[in-house]
């Protein structure tokens, strides 16, 4: 299944406005690392999610199936590796045929922390995902495994042909952009 994005390529100038805007921040706010502007982008990120729902067109398929580079994040263990780690990159890669969701966050010298979930995609917005392995990849090959803990959901707040807005169950907030 598809999703369906909520934006079409020529979005509205109320609702592009709203995603320059939000960009415009994510990408001066060093990926969420001590950020004191998330009141800013949440609120923002709302005025977005009104404006898709207010258009509620369902005229272009953008898949979510892709990999995705972190912009901002407000996730405090993906902030805390990239703070410790500098020069640090994060991305999530979705394959919704194979119904699977990488996290990982790719350390300078080809070490890599990975997490691996399955997902169950409800709806055009909703996604639920489960754990399912997590470690640290050493550039050598060695894998430290550690525990996956959890499973939860996630709603594409916005998908567009560039970027993805998503909000999850613990609260968290994630912008990235199709690579």
């Amino acid at each position: 299944m598809a999703f369906v994005s909520r934006s079409s390529s020529s979005s509205s100038s109320s609702s592009s406005g709203t995603l320059d805007e939000l960009i415009s921040i994510a990408s001066s706010d060093d990926r969420g690392i001590g950020s004191t502007r998330r009141p800013e982008t949440e609120s923002i990120i709302d005025r977005l999610l009104l404006e898709e729902e207010e258009k509620n067109t369902k005229n272009n398929n953008f898949s979510v199936s892709a990999r995705w580079k972190l912009l901002w994040t407000s996730e405090r263990e993906t902030l805390f590796l990239l703070e410790t780690f500098q020069n640090s990159l994060a991305y999530q890669t979705i394959n919704e045929k194979e119904k699977t969701l990488r996290n990982a966050v790719e350390f300078s010298g080809g070490n890599t922390f990975l997490v691996e979930s399955e997902i169950e995609i409800l709806d055009e917005r909703k996604v639920n995902f489960t754990f399912l392995s997590a470690g640290l990849k050493f550039s050598n090959g060695f894998t430290l495994p550690v525990p996956p803990v959890g499973k939860g959901w996630f709603d594409n707040v916005y998908v567009g042909e560039r970027y993805r807005v998503a909000r999850d169950s613990r609260g968290d907030t994630l912008i990235v952009e199709r690579c």
